[in-house]
C-alpha cells in the first residue's frame, strides 16, 4: 500500500504550505496551534484544511502559549482557574464538545483525540488509566452525540523506553488496537538525541516492529515528527509519514519543546545545512561550495531543481534560509513518493540499495578530504534496523 507525505507544520509554515500549493510536494499538511492562532488556521482554503489533520498539542495541559489560548478549548483554559489533575475530570467533556466542535467547522480531514506527555517512568497501566480518563472516554462520549462521519484517530507518544521495551510495547499495542471507534493512530516517537539522525538500531527495530503491528490491525497509521527516518519506517507500511523545515518538527522532544510553554524565547536561527538525498543526511551549508567544486556531477547528487542552482549560485547568502528547506521538500517528497510507488519487499531492495550507496559515498567523500564530523554515522544503524525486519518478514534470504 502507497503512503501520504504529510507537512508537519511548525515556525514559518508558510513555505510549507507554497511548497504543497505551488510545487505539490507532499499530499497534505499536520497543523501546529502553537505556532498559529485560530482565526490564521480558520482562514485557511478548504483546499488544504480537506487533507489537513489538526495535532491539538495537549501535551502539556499545565501550559499553553499566547496562540494556543486564541482556541479557547485547552484544559488550562476550560477548568477555572487553570487546570488541576484533580478538577478537570469535571471539565473535560467541555474540553472535548469545544475541541471537536472547531475540527468539524473546519472541516479537517480527520478527527484528533489528543493525549497528554506521559514521562516513561510511569507504569503502563497507569498511564493507560490516565489518557482513558481524561481524554480518550470524554471525546469518545461527545463524539457518539456528534454523529460524525469523519474517521477518527487518537494521538499516542512513545517515549524511547517505552517502544525499546517489549513487554510497554505489547501492552500499549493491545490497549491501542482494542480502543472501540477509533480508525488509526497518529504516533510521535521522542526521540532525545545529541545527534541528528536517529542511530540506534535496536530502537529504530522495535518501532518498525510497533509501526507494522498498528498496521496489521488495519489502523491508519500516522507518524509525527520525522526526519529522514521516514524512508526507513516506510517498510512497515504506514499510512502517512511527515517532513518538516526545523529540527523541532523533524523530532519530538518534550522537554526540549513544551515544559516551559508560555515562556519561549526568540527562535535561534539554526545551523543552515543542506538534505542531500544521495547521502540520506543534512550538511553544513559551509561543504556545499566546496563540495560542487571538488565532486564531479555534484548537481546531480544533491538533486536537480530550482532551489539547488540558487544555492550553488556565488551570489548566493545563506542568510536566505528558506531555501535549503524549499530544496528538501523538494527532494525528500520525491524521494518518499518514489519508494512510496513500490510494493513492499521491493521497498525493502530499493532502500538497502541507497543506504549501502550513501555509505559508499561518505567513505568516497573522505578519501578526497571532507571531514563531515559524524554525517551518515546512522547508516549503519539504518541498514541493521532494516535488515534484522526484512529477516523477519522473510524478505532477506
Amino acid at each position: 500500500m502507497n503512503f501520504e507525505v504529510y507537512h508537519q507544520l511548525g515556525h514559518n509554515s508558510v513555505w510549507n504550505l507554497e511548497s504543497l500549493q505551488n510545487e505539490g510536494c507532499g499530499d497534505g499538511v499536520i497543523l501546529s496551534p502553537r505556532n498559529m492562532e485560530r482565526s490564521k488556521v480558520e482562514k485557511l482554503p478548504l483546499t488544504i484544511k480537506n487533507k489537513a489533520m489538526f495535532d491539538p498539542q495537549f501535551f502539556n495541559p499545565h501550559r499553553i502559549n499566547e496562540q494556543m489560548t486564541s482556541y479557547g478549548f485547552y484544559p488550562q483554559s476550560v477548568t477555572p482557574g487553570g487546570y488541576n489533575t484533580k478538577q478537570f475530570p469535571a471539565f473535560s467533556s467541555i474540553c472535548a464538545e469545544k475541541c471537536i466542535k472547531f475540527q468539524e467547522e473546519n472541516a479537517f480531514k480527520f478527527l484528533t483525540i489528543p493525549t497528554q506527555y506521559i514521562k516513561s517512568s510511569t507504569p503502563i497501566d497507569t498511564l493507560i488509566d490516565h489518557q482513558n480518563k481524561y481524554f480518550i472516554n470524554p471525546f469518545l462520549e461527545i463524539l457518539k452525540k456528534a454523529n460524525s462521519n469523519k474517521e477518527l484517530i487518537v494521538q499516542i507518544i512513545l517515549t524511547r523506553e517505552m517502544i525499546k521495551n517489549p513487554e510497554s510495547s505489547s501492552q500499549l499495542l493491545n490497549w491501542i488496537t482494542g480502543i472501540d471507534g477509533i480508525k488509526g493512530v497518529y504516533l510521535i516517537t521522542e526521540s532525545k538525541s545529541d545527534n541528528k539522525q536517529i542511530n540506534d538500531p535496536d530502537y529504530l527495530y522495535s518501532l518498525l516492529n510497533i509501526v507494522n503491528a498498528l498496521s496489521e490491525n488495519e489502523l491508519i497509521t500516522i507518524l509525527g515528527y520525522q526526519n529522514t527516518e521516514a524512508m526507513l519506517l516506510s517498510l512497515a507500511n504506514p499510512s502517512i509519514v511527515t517532513i518538516g523545515t526545523y529540527f523541532n518538527v523533524r523530532s519530538f522532544d518534550y522537554s526540549r519543546d513544551y515544559e516551559n510553554m508560555g515562556e519561549e524565547k526568540d527562535m535561534k536561527q539554526p545551523k543552515p545545512r543542506v538534505y542531500i538525498p544521495s547521502l540520506l543526511d543534512w550538511i553544513d551549508f559551509v561543504f556545499i561550495q566546496a563540495m560542487n567544486r571538488k565532486i564531479p556531477n555534484f548537481k546531480k547528487l544533491l538533486g536537480e531543481n530550482k532551489y539547488t542552482d540558487e544555492m550553488l549560485s556565488p551570489s548566493y547568502k545563506i542568510s536566505s534560509i528558506k531555501t535549503p528547506y524549499k530544496h528538501f521538500f523538494v527532494e525528500g517528497s520525491k524521494q518518499l513518493r518514489n519508494i512510496g510507488s513500490l510494493k513492499i519487499e521491493d521497498r525493502y531492495v530499493e532502500l538497502n540499495s541507497i543506504m549501502e550507496s550513501a555509505v559508499d559515498r561518505f567513505t568516497a567523500l573522505e578519501e578526497i578530504g571532507f571531514v563531515l564530523g559524524g554525517c551518515g554515522s546512522h547508516l549503519p544503524s539504518w541498514l541493521t534496523a532494516a535488515n534484522l525486519f526484512a529477516a523477519d518478514q522473510g524478505w532477506r534470504k
